[in-house]
């Protein structure tokens, strides 16, 4: 067979990058279906409308919606707000389990023992971690410095809780003593590029996507190496990477700090395909894995 029947085969039988993923921006999150090149709304959580949460949430706290991530194997979707506020919400029933007033909130993450770390950024109350225990609402146990808090990634295999600030990658162990669990750091590195960190998230390789205000980056947390990923870098104002198997979703900024829509892919940048989100301003997108 010569390469160039091989190269049409492979075209022929491409299969096009699909899957399920939750985009949020404004008040909402939404679960899109993406198949065969057509984009469906399956599921919709408005703060506006929900009837399980004190006025403030609805009217204010949860107005700009920065983080959307499937928990609990997609059975919960953990939410934060530069707004001002973070809620775990029941994807079966719409519900919210767990609720927190936090100036900035840009990321979080659940930790073993119905614990949940948040990431708050550039706020005069803000520029830190804080330590919830699920169980009681807006009733923080701990709190660390974070400047510009971007992201909370908890890696089950290393037993550690990656945070992303403005120029750092931060790890830190989970001690439980008779004062009650505690975060410790443990290690830290320097971003690379223009610094101001965006978005920390999974690789399916077991590292991670670190976005820059100037580039999109492969960390890897056992040699402590930065490496810029060449479908993405130099890309200004990427607000969010995603990564499931051989699928990537990402957010450019479009307008000033939101976007119209997102991009999917393949891992080298081929069978790229833009989805637009109408009535939203876009911010992050995250795979349902």
């Amino acid at each position: 067979m010569t390469m160039m029947l091989l190269g049409m085969l492979l075209a022929a039988t491409s299969v096009e990058v699909s899957g399920l993923v939750y985009a949020c921006g404004d008040d909402q999150v939404r679960e899109l279906k993406i198949d065969n090149k057509a984009t469906t709304e399956s599921w919709r959580w408005s703060a506006k409308t929900a009837t399980d949460l004190p006025r403030d949430y609805g009217d204010r706290l949860l107005g700009h919606i920065d983080e959307c991530k499937p928990v609990e194997d997609g059975r919960a979707i953990l939410v934060t707000a530069s707004t001002g506020g973070a809620v775990l919400i029941d994807r079966a029933t719409g519900k919210v389990r767990f609720r927190a007033r936090v100036p900035m909130a840009h990321s979080a993450a659940l930790l073993p023992g119905g614990l949940v770390a948040i990431a708050l950024s550039i706020d005069p109350a803000g520029d830190r971690l804080d330590l919830y225990d699920l169980r009681h609402s807006e009733r923080v146990i701990q709190t660390l410095p974070l400047p510009s808090g971007h992201g909370a990634v908890w890696d089950e295999r290393r037993q550690r809780l990656f945070a992303l600030s403005h120029d750092l990658v931060q790890a830190f162990r989970l001690d439980r003593g008779a004062a009650g669990p505690r975060l410790v750091e443990s290690a830290r590195w320097s971003l690379p590029g223009r610094h101001d960190g965006h978005d920390l998230s999974p690789a399916p390789d077991g590292g991670y996507f670190v976005t820059t205000d100037d580039g999109v980056w492969r960390f890897d947390p056992d040699g402590g190496s930065f490496a810029a990923y060449a479908p993405l870098n130099p890309g200004r104002q990427v607000k969010a990477v995603s990564a499931v198997d051989d699928r990537i979703a990402w957010v450019q900024a479009e307008a000033s700090w939101w976007a119209h829509g997102f991009t999917v892919m393949r891992p080298d940048g081929s069978d790229r395909r833009h989805v637009p989100v109408p009535d939203l301003h876009l911010y992050k997108v995250r795979w349902v894995r």
